[in-house]
This record gives C-alpha cells, sequence and structure tokens, in this order.
C-alpha cells in the first residue's frame, strides 16, 4: 500500500529573511529553510541527532508550506530501519548550518523513500547566500560557530568588512536560526500532566484511553510522600515506548476551578482510574502497593495482552530472534583457487579490471576492516561468470558471493536493487534437473545471509511489496526442503528460521509498541504457504537437528500471531498433534 510523503518547510528566521535580505545582499532571500519529512504519521527532522514528532508539533509551529514529494512503497519497518542506520551519521556534533543540516537529511530521506529530490532552492540557498559579498563577509563568523565550510573559497580578499552594528545583528540572528534549527524541540503532551482546572481533565478522558488522576492538594503532606511516586510510576510505564498509553494526571483540589463534587473528593490524597472516559476504580490514601496494582489493572484492561502471554511458553519466547547466518568464509586460498581453475578450464580470460575486482574481493575478505570493495565491480563481474560457466563450476564463485554478503558494505549496495540474489535463487527450480549439492548448498546460505541486513531481507524477500522477490525465495525455500541431501535440507531449515525471526521480530516490536511493523501488514496467506511446506517436510525427515529447527519455526509462526489467522486452522486440519507424536 503507498505512504503519502510530504516535506514540511518551516522559515527559522521568523520572517526577517524576508524583509532585511534584499538590502543587506542585494538579492531577495524569502527564508532561512528547515525543512521535516513526514511520513506514517511522523515528522522526521535532524538538529540535535535525528528526531521524530507528530506532525506539526515542535517549537516552529506550523510550516509554512507542505510540498507533495511523492508516494513510498517501503513498509515502516524498513523506514524505520534505515533512519535508524542514519543516527551514527546525522549526530549533533556533524551539524553544519551551510554543509550538513536538515535540509541535507530531508534530501536524504526523501530519496529513499521516493527517489526524489527536495526543491532546489531550498538546497541551492546555502550557495546562493556566500555568493553575495554579504554572504562572504558573515562566512567567518558562521566558520567560528560551526567549523569550516566545504563552500568556503579559503580567501577573503576583495570582502568588504561589515560596519560593527551589522556584524552584532547578524551575529544575534546567526544565534537565533542555529538555536532554531537544531533544537526544535517536540511540544507533544508529557505522559503526566498537572492541571487545576476540570474542564482541561475532561479534555484528557477523551483523547486517551486509560488516564490515572491524582487529586492533591498543596498543604497535605501525605500527597507529598505519594506524588513523586505516582509521576514516576507513569513514566515508568513509557520507557521505551513511542506513544502515551496511559497518562498520569495531577488535580489540584484547590483550584477555584476544581469541582469537588462532580469528582466526589472528599480527602486527598484520591487516586482515580478511568478507560474510555468511564471510572473503573478509585481509593483514598498514600497507598503504594494499592496505587501500583490500579495503575496495572488500568494497563491491562486497556491493552490486553495476546493471549500466548498468559501461558508459559518459554522453549519459545527464550528463543533468540537472530537470524542464522554464514559469516565464517572458507579457507580463500582454496575456494580461490579452485575458481581460476574453473575459469582455465573453460578458457575463461579475465581483463586487467576483473582480475583487479576479484583480487580485490579476496584482499577485503582477510582485512574488512582496513579495506574497501568495488561492490559495482564484483557484480558486474559475477554477471559475467555466471554466464559463461556452468551450474556445477560456479559454488567457488557463490561460496565468495555469500561470504561478502554479510558485511554492510557489500548489502547495503543490494538494497537498491536485489535482482541478482533473486536470479541466483531462481537456478534451484528453474532447471530441468536440481544443482549438485555444493551449489544449491551455496545458494541457500546466500539467501540466509541476506537476513544480517534487515533493509534488504524485510524489503525485498519477505515483504507483501509488489517490488519484492519473496516468490522466488519461498520457491527456494519449499523445494529445498525437499531435497535427498540432508545438509541442503539444514540449510533450507535455517532459511525457514529465518523468515520466522523476521516475523517474530515485527510482533515484538508491534507488542512494545516501538512502530507499527510487519506485523499490521501480515501476509496470512504467506505464513499458510510457509506453515504447510514445513509440515509437509516434517512428515518426511528424520534429521534431528533439521526437526528442531523446523518446529522452532512453526513456534514462531503462531507466537504473538494475530487472533484470526489462518495457520492455526490448518495446523489442526492437517493434524499437526499426529505429526509431532510420529
Amino acid at each position: 500500500m503507498a505512504e503519502s510523503v510530504k516535506l514540511y518547510v518551516y522559515d527559522l528566521s521568523q520572517g526577517m529573511a524576508r524583509s532585511m535580505s534584499r538590502s543587506l545582499t542585494g538579492k531577495q532571500i524569502d527564508g532561512i529553510w528547515h525543512t521535516a519529512v513526514v511520513v506514517y504519521g511522523q515528522e522526521f527532522y535532524y538538529g540535535q541527532g535525528i528526531m521524530a514528532t507528530n506532525p506539526g508539533t515542535t517549537q516552529h509551529g506550523r510550516p509554512l508550506e507542505v510540498i507533495d514529494i511523492g508516494e513510498t512503497y517501503l513498509p515502516i519497518e524498513v523506514v524505520i530501519e534505515y533512519i535508524d542506520s542514519l543516527r551514527s551519521v546525522y549526530t549533533p556534533e556533524k551539524y553544519h548550518l551551510l554543509d550538513f543540516n536538515c535540509n541535507t537529511f530531508s534530501n536524504d530521506l526523501c530519496q529513499f523513500l521516493c527517489g526524489k529530490t527536495i526543491p532546489s532552492h531550498i538546497t541551492g540557498l546555502p550557495t546562493e547566500f556566500l555568493n553575495t559579498p554579504f554572504g562572504q563577509s558573515l562566512l567567518p563568523m558562521i566558520e567560528g560557530m560551526f567549523g569550516q565550510s566545504q563552500l568556503s573559497s579559503g580567501s577573503s580578499n576583495g570582502v568588504t568588512p561589515v560596519s560593527a552594528q551589522t556584524s552584532a545583528q547578524a551575529a544575534s540572528l546567526l544565534q537565533g536560526v542555529s538555536s532554531a534549527a537544531m533544537s526544535a524541540a517536540p511540544t507533544t503532551v508529557q505522559p503526566v500532566q498537572f492541571v487545576s482546572d476540570s474542564t482541561v481533565m475532561e479534555k484528557f478522558f477523551t483523547q486517551y484511553k486509560a488516564v490515572a488522576v491524582m487529586f492533591t492538594s498543596t498543604t497535605c503532606p501525605p500527597c507529598k510522600v505519594i506524588k513523586p511516586e505516582f509521576i514516576k510510576m507513569i513514566e515508568d510505564k513509557h520507557q521505551g515506548q513511542a506513544e502515551i498509553k496511559i497518562l498520569g494526571v495531577v488535580m489540584d483540589t484547590g483550584s477555584p476551578a476544581f469541582n469537588s463534587q462532580k469528582y466526589g473528593i472528599r480527602g486527598v490524597p484520591t487516586f482515580q482510574f478511568y478507560l474510555n472516559g468511564r471510572k473503573t476504580g478509585e481509593f483514598s490514601g498514600a497507598n503504594y502497593a494499592e496505587l501500583k496494582s490500579q495503575v496495572d489493572m488500568l494497563l491491562f484492561d486497556a491493552f490486553p495482552p495476546h493471549p500466548h502471554r498468559k501461558i508459559l511458553l518459554r522453549s519459545i519466547v527464550d528463543q533468540p530472534n537472530v537470524p542464522i547466518i554464514f559469516k565464517v568464509p572458507g579457507k580463500l586460498d582454496m575456494v580461490y583457487g579452485k575458481l581460476n581453475s574453473f575459469l582455465e578450464q573453460e578458457s575463461i580470460v579475465l581483463d586487467v579490471n576483473q582480475k583487479k575486482v576479484l583480487e580485490g574481493s579476496k584482499s577485503f575478505l582477510e582485512n574488512p576492516a582496513g579495506t574497501t570493495i568495488d561492490v559495482g565491480g564484483w557484480k558486474l563481474l559475477v554477471d559475467q561468470l555466471l554466464s559463461k560457466l556452468s551450474t556445477d563450476q560456479i559454488f567457488p564463485l557463490l561460496d565468495i558471493y555469500r561470504s561478502l554478503l554479510v558485511h554492510k558494505q557489500v548489502s547495503d549496495f543490494y538494497v537498491s536493487d536485489p535482482s541478482q540474489i533473486s536470479n541466483i535463487m531462481e537456478i534451484v527450480y528453474t532447471q530441468q534437473e536440481p544443482p549438485k549439492k555444493a551449489t544449491w548448498l551455496m545458494i541457500l546460505r546466500i539467501a540466509c545471509n541476506t537476513f544480517a541486513n534487515s533493509t534488504l531481507s524485510i524489503t525485498h524477500f519477505t515483504s507483501n511489496l509488489e517490488t519484492s522477490h519473496r516468490s522466488q525465495l519461498t520457491q527456494l525455500l519449499i523445494t529445498s526442503l525437499l531435497a535427498e541431501d540432508s545438509t541442503v535440507r539444514q540449510a533450507a531449515a535455517s532459511l525457514v528460521y529465518n523468515c520466522s525471526t523476521c516475523i517474530a521480530t515485527e510482533r515484538l516490536k508491534k507488542e512494545e509498541g516501538t512502530f507499527k511493523g510487519m506485523a499490521e501488514q501480515e501476509d496470512d496467506d504467506w505464513l499458510v504457504e510457509l506453515s504447510s511446506a514445513v509440515l509437509d517436510a516434517l512428515t518426511k525427515e528424520t534429521d534431528e537437528a533439521i526437526i528442531h529447527r523446523l518446529l522452532a519455526a512453526i513456534g514462531k509462526f503462531l507466537f504473538l500471531s494475530p487472533e484470526d489467522t489462518s495457520v492455526a486452522n490448518l495446523l489442526s486440519a492437517l493434524d499437526i498433534d499426529e505429526i509431532f507424536q510420529n
């Protein structure tokens, strides 16, 4: 499903640029632009690191302009994964008013989401400003605040200095702009609110599903004891949560705007608990144990846990949600030697660039931290060799491929175009005869290693996007589960387990309220297809290690699944109890 992408545009100068720019610079500059990207109901922007809030709730207020960038087909978990991957790049320390700012981040994010850049009049504003005498005069001041700019020519010859008065005004303006750009703190509601007006509290009852109210007064000694505990308890319930599940309200009963008769308050402290605007509980006194019990009960009623959480499932809960990755490379001298022998056998002569790419891949695997690899050149080389070598001769090439794929520099390259990986998967089931064990095994390991990069695996091999290559992965998996060789079946079981782990991880994120992930668009048909293949394999399998992985995958397919899932009905219809007993 397509999701709209909007660019929110703000003026950091609050209109000063529009009114003063022509007289100072000789050019009309309508604003000092700050931008943010709105997608999936969140406004993402760069200031003190990458920040997110409800749209239009930063200190900038309402945007001056909202630009429709387009639509994205990437699921929200992929978007969040990408944004999280940028946090080490877009740090507060790296912010630069001219070179690396909010618009740089917005431009990167829009390109990732839609393949489109933000308007050039926004990204080009620093260059336009510095191309004026006034801009050149202020450059040293800007560089004094943020460090040297990449746009600096390194020379101030011929620049007319500004007056002391203008310099002071400019310094004040720059300080204000930089502070506004880097803070942009959200103004969203905090989990605990202090109110003195009953009408304000009534609004909270309609806005929030669960509300816990403490009625207090400034002259009440027990209130002073229990109030900090109440505040801490509510705040602790929101650690790591993106949304407010239970709102705490501290109501001052001494306020003239408080209606004691309406709430039946005869003494303080008194606590009342509301679910969907209806009072569900009340007690008086500074009783911490009772307070904790009532808050927990309110949360339970408002957000009841999945039925699976009510029973002891240690064998499933304790399973780590970590994919099985084949990280350890083979003996490189032997692997590369075998590939070169096949090239010589088929009279395939590599040109200078191809030899350099092949040698570079070996150097990279030997020392990933100290070298880089030409991934584009590697992709072209693989295409050439796949077309020239027979299926039974490509296993050393694929062994190198799967070893490279666990490194982020390589896997990130394939995020933009995973078609080569998909084509390799198809080798198993598109030919008249399946490949021999060595090639088949390496293809499965390549498929497993795509899960080392969650953006690559989720976007292109487990999502239900139209552009996804999930059908190729699924067909590879189904075909391989029934292979004669147990080593191949074990690798296929690892691939099934990785799929189940991906699903389980997203369900946990949904349960924790971190963000709405794949579980919101869970594909029941795909789960049924995978479960059918696993059950079919279980009826024939005798290898204990393979059975263990398949059963673990079934457990993850079921755990925290939607109550209306067809998987449970399928397992019952196929008599899974009988399969277990056999």
